[in-house]
């Protein structure tokens, strides 16, 4: 986790092959990215980090670094399918509509797309080599979208 700047910079991944969880270097150029945080989540990442040191001394040689921001008190990362299962409970426990974890990346990228963010930069965010996979994928119509359309060519036609 690399937090110079207010950026994390994302290089790997843990995923599910045959069941079996594993570090994925990213596939694409575009995989390796960096994600710009603001300041409050930066400093939530910090002390973390800090704690994780404090983590690592106490356990001295059986810490394993992975360099992994969620990990438990030996370094190990969980395996995938319990995050998912831990977000699905914790939807379930602030009686929230289903969401999936992977829904996430729909609710950062659509408003963003929507308030004018460049397609290429939330395409770099989310790690595409396309900004036409991005707008393919995420760019959804928000409620009133079409109103803020169409104010434009009618102001222009009637003055």
């Amino acid at each position: 986790m690399d937090l110079d700047g207010g950026v994390l910079r994302v290089t790997s991944t843990r995923v599910v092959v045959d069941g079996k969880a594993i570090v994925s270097e990213a596939k694409t150029g575009a995989g390796r990215r960096s994600v710009p945080l603001d300041v409050s989540l930066v400093a939530l990442l910090r002390s973390h980090r800090a704690r994780q040191a404090q983590e690592r001394l106490a356990a001295g040689e059986a810490y394993s670094d992975g360099g992994f921001i969620l990990a438990n008190e030996l370094g190990v990362a969980p395996h995938p399918d319990s995050i998912s299962k831990w977000f699905d409970n914790a939807v379930k426990a602030a009686k929230f509509p289903r969401i999936r974890l992977h829904d996430t990346r729909h609710t950062a990228a659509s408003p963003m797309l929507a308030s004018g963010v460049p397609t290429k930069v939330v395409s770099e965010m989310l790690g595409y080599a396309s900004p036409t996979i991005t707008l393919a994928i995420y760019a959804y119509t928000m409620p009133g979208m079409g109103a803020e359309a169409g104010a434009p060519p009618s102001a222009s036609l009637l003055g």
